[in-house]
């Protein structure tokens, strides 16, 4: 009963904060979740023993996994450099070079403790940047950089962190066994992480054949639990890192989410969003009202303390916290020169690196684990200056937040007028009272091949030659739910001749790219690896069966295996890595000219009106259509400004076409080719794919 009234106290302060926090913009909500538990804590002497592990498992790898899922794979890949330097590399230098000054300002600190305290705070808090970094309008490479980065620092900052703290109690510190912890638990908890959500995934793709499991609520409910679930597999059973395992794991969900073409996914799709932003919410505002619990506990050894001012140990916080800033400033301004070096072109921008500095903001995971230091010692003596550890963390935590909120709209001065007290929720909704009765109705499944072939001829009308690539896109993923719904119809002579003119297609596709291939290598147009790395991928498709584009099936390990592969060899390469990226794209122009003219020629030989033909004729278009996407997409310009332009103008006409097909149910309902119940159906389903294309956009 306890635990009950505990949890009720927490989320009801959440949402007052939250409330508070509409009177006073300018404030962050979580200085007002902050002041929420520090009433709690002086007002009804509430407090809470914050164990590292649940509250990791509780609260950490929920959100951890939600923020993998969401962060967009692009950035993750193209800044993949920085986003490791600064999550591994930064932090071991902070550990080391921090913790060394940190010894010099407290000599009282033994020399392990002080690498101690330097580890815990280098990580930067992924929940704290979500709720600093946001309020203010940061470049995007930046906010893309530090949110990427935040998902995986924890796991070298806490191993790091443990290390000197066991290192400390046991009196010894054995290097070697260190290295070999951290990458134990690092490429264990990776391989945690892709394994349990490969089978995860897996098997939800599995339960959704079976009719009485393929519901919202069971999609939702597995979605929820991903992440305990890895966590606590990675932990408990391989004692490995559970972060590493949930950021992984999110990751791999999401590529397979966005390679799973479903079509009953939307409603599905609106479930599971809607259900992670209502817990990341929760989640979020109650790790701030923990926070502000748990720093007067933490502070009080020092505050009633004879042995040293508290004005000293605030004194020492300061110092610390500026400390860390300065070496991540640093770091990002000499990460600028030494790309400078590579890229001539690249601007140097001191702005940018105290920009960076500033978004270092710690939080809830720094005090729940400075928390967990022992008492003790194993020769039985008191932990050295544990109170002024856990005081010093504190007061980094405090002004990393403060400053953060102070500076970043000043350094910046671009302040959002985005609210992130509540979640952002959209929802639209028709509905269609008429009543019709008629002998002959078309059923589900063929009127939404006609109105999804409606929305098709909108896209094609408003083609343009800026947004061509976007419109192919559109159009192939609806021409790919109509041919799952011709084929669920069915209709298996269709199926099987559909699946035997892919086939054939594809090898016409293929063979024309591999001869396109060798001509570019005879040419010297391409490098031998360039050309290997085309030619066996092309080998992989041509072996690929064209039914595991709807379904999951575990080679996706595989072909994640294949890439890092393939990239590391890049990397050790003696062409330079932008040699090799040209070359690609030409690979990809002229192999993908290649087979758009071997396909055309292909399909004209399929002239004649017949269901075979019609069939021959529409499978081309399809392959037509990828390949013309490939080319389009190399044509525009990869710039954070192209994007965002490009999202603006893909969900514009996605709802465009979304509007025509609902247009095109109401007259297929006027003309009584439809009954009601089925005009409802997809009317719903319409409008669970508009909502779910609208979730998580803003005008910012």
């Amino acid at each position: 009963m306890v635990l009950l009234e505990t949890v009720l106290v927490l989320v009801l302060a959440v949402g007052i904060a939250n409330g508070l926090a509409h009177f006073i913009p300018g404030i962050p909500a979580s200085f007002f979740q902050i002041a929420m538990g520090l009433i709690l804590t002086f007002g009804l002497g509430l407090r809470i023993d914050v164990d590292s592990h649940w509250f990791m498992l509780l609260f950490i790898a929920p959100l951890l996994f939600n923020d993998a899922v969401r962060f967009p794979k692009r950035e993750l890949w193209e800044l993949r450099g920085p986003i490791l330097g600064n999550a591994i590399v930064l932090v071991l230098l902070t550990t080391l070079v921090g913790g060394f000054l940190i010894h010099l300002l407290i000599p009282s600190l033994p020399k392990s403790v002080a690498l101690a305290l330097a580890a815990v705070v280098s990580p930067t808090d992924p929940v704290a940047v979500q709720a600093i970094a946001r309020r203010v309008k940061l470049p995007p490479n930046v906010m893309h950089i530090v949110e990427g980065e935040s998902l995986i620092n924890d796991a070298t900052g806490l191993v790091s962190f443990n290390t000197a703290i066991k290192a400390t109690v046991a009196g010894t510190f054995l290097l070697g066994e260190a290295i070999g912890n951290f990458f134990w638990i690092s490429i264990i908890g990776a391989i945690v992480g892709l394994v349990s959500a490969s089978l995860v995934s897996w098997l939800r793709d599995k339960f959704s054949n079976a009719t009485l499991l393929n519901d919202v609520m069971f999609h939702a409910v597995i979605t929820l639990l991903m992440p305990f679930l890895i966590y606590w597999v990675a932990e408990e059973v391989f004692h490995a890192s559970g972060v590493i395992a949930v950021v992984t794991g999110g990751i791999l969900t999401k590529i397979l989410s966005d390679q799973h073409m479903d079509i009953d996914s939307p409603e599905i799709s609106l479930a599971m969003t809607r259900s992670w932003e209502i817990f990341a919410y929760i989640l979020n505002g109650v790790i701030f009202v923990l926070l502000g619990i748990e720093i007067p506990f933490a502070m009080a050894g020092v505050v009633t303390s004879t042995q040293i001012h508290t004005g000293t140990a605030i004194l020492y916080g300061i110092v610390t916290w500026f400390i860390i800033f300065m070496l991540r400033t640093s770091w990002v301004y000499l990460t600028q020169l030494t790309y400078r070096l590579k890229h001539k072109d690249n601007k140097i921008s001191f702005r940018i690196a105290l920009t960076s500095g500033l978004t270092g903001v710690r939080g809830a995971v720094t005090m729940a684990a400075v928390l967990t230091v022992p008492a003790f010692v194993e020769s039985g003596a008191n932990f050295p200056q544990r109170d002024l550890l856990i005081f010093v963390a504190a007061v980094v935590v405090i002004m990393s937040l403060l400053v953060a909120t102070l500076m970043l709209p000043i350094v910046t001065n671009e302040p959002t007028t985005r609210d992130f007290t509540q979640p952002d929720f959209d929802d639209n909704e028709d509905t269609d009272d008429e009543h019709h009765q008629a002998d002959q109705y078309m059923s589900e499944d063929e009127a939404r091949i006609v109105e999804l072939r409606y929305g098709i001829q909108i896209l094609r009308e408003m083609q343009s030659s800026e947004n061509q690539a976007i419109v192919y896109d559109l159009i192939f993923r609806k021409q790919q739910i109509i041919e799952q719904l011709k084929k669920r119809s069915g209709n298996a002579a269709y199926g099987d001749a559909f699946t035997e003119s892919e086939q054939q297609l594809q090898h016409v596709a293929i063979k024309a790219q591999r001869d396109c291939l060798q001509q570019l290598l005879a040419q010297e147009k391409i490098s031998p690896l360039a050309y290997t790395m085309s030619s066996q991928r092309l080998e992989r498709l041509e072996k690929r069966d064209m039914q595991s584009y709807q379904h999951f099936s575990t080679r996706w390990l595989f072909v994640l295996f294949v890439k890092m592969i393939r990239n590391i060899r890049i990397w050790l390469a003696d062409e330079s890595t932008d040699r090799i990226r040209q070359e690609n794209k030409l690979i990809t122009r002229e192999t993908s000219k290649a087979a758009i003219k071997a396909l055309s020629d292909y399909a004209s030989k399929f002239s004649a009106d017949t269901v075979t033909n019609r069939i021959e004729r529409q499978v081309a278009y399809n392959f037509i259509v990828t390949y013309r996407n490939r080319i389009n997409i190399l044509d525009r310009p990869n710039t954070p400004q192209q994007r965002q332009w490009d999202e603006r103008m893909r969900l514009e006409l996605e709802l465009k076409a979304l509007s025509a097909q609902r247009e095109a149910i109401q007259q297929l309902y006027e003309s009584g080719r439809i009954t009601r119940q089925v005009g409802i159906n997809i009317r719903q389903f319409i409008n669970f794919t508009e909502t779910t294309a609208l979730a998580g956009k803003d005008e910012n």
